[in-house]
């Protein structure tokens, strides 16, 4: 459950947790690089030509993302979902961005592709301003017996504790009934004002269900000794869902403040965890064998970056998928600081035989862009391209790169890079008619490395003024890149060789031409289309 403004960089233990619940935004440490304009003049209109040498910002408000799933007059917060019969049913903290002393209830949407969505109604209210509910936090879905358990978080910053675990029940997943009499909080020796995120989990062979309870602790796993504050997940367990024995930690880290929005399910051979790190603001995952107790941390444990979070998963019965959301930033600039909550994004899960995962674009947002466009390049500088193929050559030339007109409707970018003596190349989004401002999607290959830049030109040359986030990427052998892009509006999602995904939020992509690019060396683009 995340109630706080996404901030990077910034040390939420040293500040001691003094700004809570709707906390006022703070600055981003890289919006100090932000504030950097390009020579463009910036429009709105939607219909001057891209030859015209103008910046075009279009605002989001009232904007309806039908793909990455965000309704007209809200967005999406904390996805909660859960499967049955071919539906997704996707609860998630609905965020209004108002004044009220109430927020965040629960709302759902359903789909059956991850592409499509099929309606946007209230699930579980808020209770009043002077309730423990009169915010609702992050929770999770279970059904025994016929009905439909929705634990929640009740949040009121003005109550102590700040934070219980709450229940409403549903026959039907439409209409649901809160538990007034259901409470559980910290027990002794566990922090009772960050107590939340509530997953259940159910020991098949014993019939005995695990709630699995984000929080912090200064009680010793291996013993009851007093100990430094830690992030752990609490551990109670229950015959009924409704009687809960505290047990041992099931997760400790003192790595982190704490452990947001956790989910835990078996694979195969093993055991997962998935969490929200609140330092870093990343969706990270262990794993370790059924046999063993043991987590294992994997060399690169991020399943997306910084505008991916609160990543919860569901199983259809043949693919495992996460969830999380993209944030928005403050007034659609991309100049400004990330908001909390935004639009849902999915990717699929596919489990290496070593326990590792790898992170796919989903059948249904892959299939639901079908219709390839002709490509006609607005301008070549070092690049030739013989139908659909592009190679570039920076020997020589400051940059290669060949510009392309706008995407106004959600678009899917598919193509094979091979490279040949490039060390640094990608796609640029948000060009303008100049290029003078570029937010570029760069593959680094001596630092194993994608990321997101922003550079504005400085008389002839192009100058990197921010990074703004990456990921480590791996390298083949052959240097060969499949990649996929998909992007609404203006989130736009990166995958890579089916193994990484990497979304971002890029205000200008979609008003403004685009390019592909290399640095230095030589690099080729091959079957490069653009689906809408």
């Amino acid at each position: 459950m995340l109630f706080y403004p996404i901030i990077f960089f910034i040390n939420f233990k040293q500040l001691k947790m003094v700004f809570k619940f709707k906390l006022l935004p703070l600055l981003l440490l890289n919006a100090l690089f932000f504030n950097c304009s390009s020579n463009d003049s910036s429009t709105n209109d939607p219909v001057v030509p891209p030859s015209d040498p103008v910046c075009r910002t279009i605002g989001e408000t009232g904007r309806e993302y039908t793909t990455m799933f965000k309704p007209s007059k809200n967005w999406v917060g904390d996805p909660m979902p859960f499967y049955e019969n071919g539906t997704f049913h996707i609860f998630y903290l609905m965020d209004a961005r108002n004044s009220q002393p109430t927020f965040h209830p629960w709302f759902k949407t359903t789909t059956t592709d991850l592409a499509t969505f099929v309606g946007n109604n209230e699930a579980i209210p808020t209770g009043a301003a002077t309730d423990q509910d009169g915010a609702l936090g992050t929770g999770s879905v279970f059904k025994k017996d016929g009905i439909y358990y929705g634990f929640y978080t009740g949040h009121n910053g003005n109550l102590d504790p700040k934070e219980k675990i709450m229940l409403a029940t549903s026959p039907d997943l439409k209409i649901w009934t809160k538990k007034p009499l259901f409470r559980l909080q910290a027990s002794l020796g566990y922090d009772r004002n960050e107590f939340r995120d509530p997953i259940i989990i159910e020991d098949k062979t014993t019939g005995i269900y695990k709630m699995l309870i984000a929080t912090r602790s200064n009680v010793g796993m291996v013993n009851n000794n007093i100990e430094p504050w830690r992030a752990v997940l609490a551990q109670y367990s229950s015959t009924n869902l409704i009687d809960w024995t505290l047990e041992k930690p099931f997760y400790e880290d003192t790595s982190t403040f704490i452990t947001e929005c956790p989910d835990v399910f078996t694979m195969g051979n093993y055991q997962y965890l998935i969490y929200s790190n609140i330092d870093d603001r990343i969706v990270h995952y262990k794993y370790r064998s059924l046999t063993s107790n043991l987590w294992i941390t994997p060399a690169n444990s991020k399943l997306d970056g910084i505008a991916f979070y609160a990543g919860r998963t569901v199983f259809d019965g043949t693919n495992r998928y996460i969830m999380g959301w993209c944030p928005t930033k403050n007034n659609s600039s991309d100049a400004n600081n990330y908001d909390w909550a935004g639009s849902l994004v999915t990717h699929r899960l596919i489990q290496h035989s070593d326990g590792t995962f790898r992170v796919a674009i989903t059948e249904g947002v892959n299939a639901k862009f079908a219709t390839a466009k002709v490509l006609t390049p607005l301008k070549n500088v070092g690049s030739s391209n013989s139908n659909s193929n592009y190679s570039l050559n920076a020997s020589g030339v400051e940059k290669s790169y060949s510009l392309f007109d706008r995407e106004t409707k959600p678009f899917k970018i598919k193509t094979r890079i091979n490279v040949a003596s490039s060390t640094q190349f990608g796609f640029g989004f948000g060009a303008c008619g100049t290029l003078n401002e570029m937010y570029s999607i760069v593959f680094d290959l001596p630092k194993n490395q994608i990321r997101l830049e922003k550079s504005i030109k400085n008389g002839s040359a192009s100058e990197v003024i921010s990074t703004l986030t990456q990921l480590p990427l791996k390298v083949p052998t052959n240097k060969q890149f499949d990649v996929t892009i998909v992007s609404e509006h203006s989130v736009c999602v990166v995958y890579i060789n089916d193994e990484i995904a990497f979304t971002n939020r890029i205000y200008k992509m979609n008003q403004n031409p685009w390019t592909i690019f290399t640095n230095n060396g030589e690099v080729t683009f091959l079957d490069l289309k653009v689906f809408n």
